[in-house]
């Protein structure tokens, strides 16, 4: 399950990188403010709904229909938000901090497809995906560690009969063979 929810969040994380995604419409609940359109990425086995409208949240948590669609429609969109929502959140942070060690010209060249700093399109996105692949895959190992390890890590700290190194060095041979998965997975798709 955690191959696939990683293979889907790299999906979606292209799909709004390279600012592919369609914006559709919610239905006619009259707009307004604090109302956002549903934006879906689509990818080839999965439609994710990355937004939703709050009218759409509360009546959903309501168990009520909206937007023209019934309760159950209204529900299992939400359902599919929320799961969404977490495996983008994850991705979305990994893009920040994957483009924020990046030169600033070369960030802005891969979200238009371009090279940089001596590196051709090509080269520059695999870098960057790379990147993005390694903070995938350690913000889940970080969530798949006991509470008292992460914290632990976070301080610099052992933890569970580690020294504040065996801990580091574990958790980086975890990272790093997790990003190569993340990289296969997306490569396959």
């Amino acid at each position: 399950m955690k191959k696939i929810a990683l293979a889907l969040v790299a999906a979606l994380a292209m799909v709004a990188v390279l600012t592919t995604a369609a914006a559709a419409g919610c239905g006619s609940c009259g707009g307004g403010e604090g109302h956002t359109h549903a934006t879906e990425a689509k990818t080839a086995s999965h439609e994710c709904v990355s937004e939703m409208g709050e009218c759409c949240i509360a009546a959903a948590q309501a168990g009520e229909g909206c937007c023209g669609k019934d309760a159950a429609a209204v529900k299992a969109k939400y359902a599919n938000f929320q799961a969404c929502s977490a495996s983008c959140g994850v991705y979305e942070a990994a893009a920040m901090t994957a483009a924020s060690e990046m030169h600033e010209c070369c960030a802005a060249a891969v979200t238009e497809g371009k090279g940089c700093c001596g590196k051709d399109a090509a080269a520059l996105k695999a870098t960057y995906e790379q990147k993005v692949a390694y903070h995938v895959a350690a913000a889940e190992v970080m969530a798949g560690m006991h509470k008292c390890c992460a914290d632990a890590m976070s301080e610099g700290k052992g933890c569970c009969g580690k020294t504040a190194d065996e801990l580091a060095s574990s958790y980086d041979a975890k990272v790093k063979k997790a990003a190569k998965e993340v990289e296969k997975e997306t490569a396959s798709m």
